[in-house]
C-alpha cells in the first residue's frame, strides 16, 4: 500500500466516525483533487500538499470536545500517520503548517505555497454548485432554514472569491462564484415571492 493510500485510509476511518455535514470525507477528496490540480500547475511540493489536503479536516470531529480549532487538532493527529508512512520531520512540519494556516476564518496567513494552495482549494469547495450542495447539507444537519443559509452566504461564501492566494485559485473561483451568486439571487427572489 502506498503512503497516499495509507493516509487516505486513515482519514476515511477517522472521518466516518461522525456526521460531519458539509465537512465529510467527500469534501476532503474534492479538496485533495483541487489542491493537486493547482499544485501541479504551480510546481508545489505535491507530497506535502497531498498529505496536507487529505489530513486538513481529520480532526474536525474532535473540535467540539477539545475546544481547539480543528486545524490544530488535524495537524496534531497527522504526525503519527506521517511518521508511519516515512515522512521526514521537515515534511511533517510543512504539512502541519499548511493545515494550521489553511483556515481563513482564524485570520491566519499561509506561510508556504502549499498552505496557500490548500487554503484556496478548501475555499473553492465552498463555492459553485458544490458549495450550494454543501451549504444545504450543513443546513439540514443543523436544522436551520433558508434565511440562515442566505446570511451565511452574505457573511462568508460570497466573499471567498476575493480571498484566494494563487492566480489559479482566483481563476477557478471566478466561475464558481458566478454559480453561487446566481443561486443566492434566485433563492432570494423565490423567498420574496412567497412572502408577497
Amino acid at each position: 500500500m502506498s503512503y497516499y493510500e495509507r493516509i487516505d485510509s486513515f482519514v476515511k476511518q477517522e472521518m466516518t466516525r461522525s456526521d460531519a455535514g458539509a465537512h465529510a470525507y467527500d469534501h476532503v477528496k474534492r479538496v485533495f483533487s483541487l489542491a493537486m490540480r493547482i499544485g501541479t500547475t504551480l510546481g508545489a511540493d505535491l507530497r506535502v500538499l497531498g498529505a496536507a489536503a487529505l489530513l486538513h479536516d481529520v480532526g474536525r470531529a474532535n473540535e467540539e470536545e477539545t475546544g481547539m480549532s480543528h486545524s490544530i487538532v488535524s495537524g496534531d493527529m497527522s504526525v503519527e500517520i506521517l511518521e508511519e508512512v516515512g515522512f521526514s520531520q521537515d515534511e511533517i512540519q510543512s504539512v502541519r503548517d499548511a493545515i494550521r494556516t489553511h483556515r481563513f476564518s482564524e485570520g491566519l496567513t499561509p506561510t508556504s505555497l502549499e498552505g496557500e494552495i490548500l487554503s484556496d482549494a478548501d475555499k473553492l469547495d465552498a463555492l459553485g454548485a458544490i458549495g450550494v450542495v454543501r451549504a444545504i447539507a450543513q443546513a439540514a444537519t443543523t436544522g436551520v432554514g433558508a434565511e440562515v443559509f442566505l446570511r451565511h452566504a452574505d457573511e462568508k461564501l460570497l466573499k471567498l472569491h476575493q480571498m484566494m492566494y494563487t492566480e489559479e485559485g482566483k481563476k477557478m473561483a471566478k466561475d464558481r462564484h458566478s454559480v453561487l451568486s446566481a443561486f443566492v439571487t434566485e433563492l432570494r427572489k423565490e423567498l420574496g415571492d412567497i412572502e408577497s
